[in-house]
C-alpha cells in the first residue's frame, strides 16, 4: 500500500465512536496506562509515541499514558509482553512494521500479530532511505547494482537490526536485481550510521528522521528513498521505484492492544488518536520526521497489519531469511 493511500486514512470520518462506542469506556482510563515500545528511547518511534501519549493523557482526564521502552529482538520482546498482558486496555503497544516482520523470521516465537493483537490506531507512515559514505564511488542505484554484479558480496550495507523492514527491503532489492550484498546488522539507528560515517560500511538503510541531520551536515550522501513518490522533505532524492517500478517499503507505527481488550475502550482510543493527528502541531512534527499522518478506523489498520503479514511473509519464504 502506497504511503499516499495510507496517509489518506487521516480523512476517514469518525464514525466509530458514538453512543454505542461509549458504553463501558466513559470512565477510561481510571489509572495509568502502560504503553510498551520495542525500541530504545530517543529514536523517531519513541519520540512519536511520547508525543501521542502526552496528548492522550491530556485529552482523557489526566491518567498518565506511561511509555515503557523494552528494546530487544527486533521488538519481539515487547510484543510478546503485550500479547500476554491482561486484556483490559491498560497495556498497549506502540507497534511498528517491525512488530509484524520480526515473528516471521524468528519462527520459534509463535507470535502472530494478526491473531494475537487488536488494532487500535495507525499513527504514521514513512519511507526509508538508502544513504552512502561520502567516499563511496557509486552514486545511483544502477551504479550500485552494476558494482555489485562486478564484485558479488563486496558492497556492505548496514541497517538497524536483523528482521526489521530495512533488512527485508534490502533483501528485496538484491533479489529483484539479481545481486549480492553483505548486510551488516546493528542494534539501532545510531550505531549503524556511525559505522557508515567511519567508512566501516559502504551504505546504510535507515529512517529519514535519523539520517536527515547527517545529510544536511554533509556527513553522508543520499541515494534513494523507498516510497513510491519522492519525499517532500528531500524532493531532490529519487525513489527506488524510479529504477525498480513498483518497489516500495513503508515503515508505519501505531497503537495495538492484546486481542481481547474491550472494543469500546479501543474505539475511544482510536477516536482520540485520530483527533490528535489533526492538530497542527502534531502534523508539523510528523512531517519534520519525513512521515505522513495515517489515522483511520481500527478495521483499516487491521488490514494494513494483515497485508504486511502476507507480503513480508512471502519475502521471508522466498529469501529464506532467519533471525533465530
Amino acid at each position: 500500500m502506497a504511503i499516499a493511500r495510507r496517509g489518506a486514512l487521516l480523512g476517514a470520518p469518525f464514525l466509530l465512536f458514538g453512543a454505542s462506542g461509549q458504553a463501558g469506556a466513559e470512565d477510561y482510563p481510571a489509572r495509568a496506562v502502560r504503553v510498551v515500545i520495542g525500541f530504545a528511547a530517543g529514536g523517531a518511534t519513541d519520540i512519536m509515541a511520547r508525543l501521542l501519549c502526552t496528548q492522550l493523557t491530556e485529552r482523557l482526564g489526566g491518567a498518565p499514558f506511561v511509555v515503557e521502552n523494552r528494546p530487544g529482538a527486533g521488538t519481539l520482546l515487547a510484543a510478546e509482553m503485550v500479547a500476554r498482558a491482561a486484556p483490559d486496555g491498560y497495556t498497549l503497544m506502540y507497534a511498528s512494521s517491525s512488530t509484524v516482520i520480526t515473528p516471521l523470521i524468528n519462527r520459534g516465537s509463535g507470535l502472530d500479530p494478526t491473531r494475537d493483537f487488536a488494532a487500535v490506531s495507525m499513527a504514521q507512515a514513512s519511507p526509508m532511505i538508502l544513504v552512502a559514505n561520502r567516499d563511496f564511488p557509486a552514486r545511483t542505484l544502477p551504479e550500485i547494482a552494476a558494482m555489485a554484479r562486478d564484485w558479488p558480496g563486496r558492497i556492505t550495507i548496514s541497517h538497524p537490526g536483523t528482521g526489521g523492514i530495512n533488512h527485508l527491503s534490502l533483501a528485496v532489492f538484491a533479489r529483484r536485481e539479481g545481486i549480492e550484498f553483505t548486510l551488516v546488522p546493528f542494534n539501532g539507528n545510531q550505531p549503524s550510521l556511525n559505522a557508515l560515517m567511519r567508512g566501516d560500511v559502504n551504505l546504510a538503510s535507515d529512517s529519514l528522521f535519523a539520517t536527515r541531520p547527517l545529510l544536511e551536515a554533509g556527513h553522508i550522501r543520499a541515494v534513494a528513498v523507498t516510497g513510491l513518490q519522492r519525499s517532500p522533505v528531500l524532493p531532490e532524492v529519487p525513489t527506488f521505484a524510479e529504477t525498480l517500478p513498483g518497489y516500495e517499503a513503508i515503515f508505519w507505527s501505531g497503537f495495538i492492544a492484546p486481542r481481547a481488550a474491550p472494543p469500546a475502550v479501543l474505539d475511544r482510543l482510536n477516536h482520540e488518536v485520530n483527533a490528535i493527528l489533526h492538530l497542527p502541531g502534531i502534523l508539523e512534527r510528523l512531517r519534520g520526521f519525513g512521515a505522513e499522518p495515517a489515522g483511520g478506523s481500527r478495521e483499516q489498520f487491521a488490514r494494513v497489519i494483515e497485508d504486511d503479514w502476507a507480503r513480508w511473509g512471502a519475502v521471508v519464504r522466498e529469501t529464506g531469511l532467519r533471525g533465530d
